[in-house]
């Protein structure tokens, strides 16, 4: 039951995603607080889930394949879900291309396409619907963002710079924004996992250093995507909350 301040009904929404599992959730979670769902990716998999967990809850779906490392496909995205949805109130940018590599060891190109999907595609994402938000001087948009955008961890220098990029886009363009009606914020998340890892081999190193002693699920950040989303967050912008089991708190 979604509380009456964070309903989304009447609002449209467009989920734009690359990588790991958040497409699915975050369409789900805006879908069950009311809101239209355009969802845009690149797996046919992963589009064809997300946009069968909005039909589930009796919302409109619009199932847009896009591959966001392409400037003229990312206008066409959004073209395509201001047609269909009659406009965009939301955007959630959720580009997770996963990257673990010693420094020394990362190649040019592979800098190169981990920057262009983790943060440049973030870029073209604001930009394109800033056309059509900006002259309606109203609109949210969420960035879902590692936590290791914070927090640097061996062997992910590579990932950790092009998250520290987003978070920095997501700040400075709320404070760009400010006086246009659009607020800008980013989601952090921690570490996450779909299924229970628990007694799995390997997993238990980490998980000893986590406080709560167990892995998020994708669907936790739900809320917190409702809630940035909703008309009670006017005054909310350019913060980056973090839904990690306190992995950020700890020393």
């Amino acid at each position: 039951m979604v509380a009456e301040e964070f309903n989304l009904s009447g609002k449209n929404a467009l989920v734009a995603a690359y990588g790991r599992f958040w497409a699915k959730y975050v369409a789900a979670a805006l879908a069950e607080a009311g809101a239209d769902v355009a969802v845009a990716t690149k797996s046919p998999k992963k589009l064809e889930e997300a946009v069968g967990e909005v039909k589930r809850l009796g919302r409109k779906a619009v199932a847009i394949p896009t591959d966001v490392t392409q400037s003229s496909q990312v206008s066409k995205m959004v073209e395509q879900a201001v047609a269909e949805l009659g406009g965009i109130d939301i955007l959630v940018n959720a580009f997770d291309l996963e990257f673990a590599k010693p420094l020394m060891e990362v190649t040019e190109d592979e800098w190169q396409r981990l920057v262009d999907i983790n943060l440049t595609s973030v870029f073209r994402c604001c930009q394109a619907v800033g056309k059509h938000m900006l002259p309606r001087k109203k609109g949210r948009i969420i960035n879902v963002i590692s936590c290791l955008s914070e927090r640097g961890v061996a062997n992910y220098t590579a990932y950790s710079a092009a998250m520290g990029g987003v978070l920095q886009l997501t700040k400075t363009l709320a404070l760009e924004w400010a006086l246009e009606g659009i607020t800008v914020n980013g989601v952090g998340t921690g570490w996450f996992a779909e299924a229970d890892t628990t007694g799995v081999e390997g997993e238990s190193l980490l998980l000893r250093f986590l406080p709560m002693k167990r892995y998020g699920h994708p669907r936790e950040i739900g809320s917190l995507v409702v809630y940035l989303a909703s008309d009670t967050t006017d005054f909310v912008t350019g913060m980056f909350m973090t839904v990690d089991g306190a992995a950020m708190a700890h020393p």
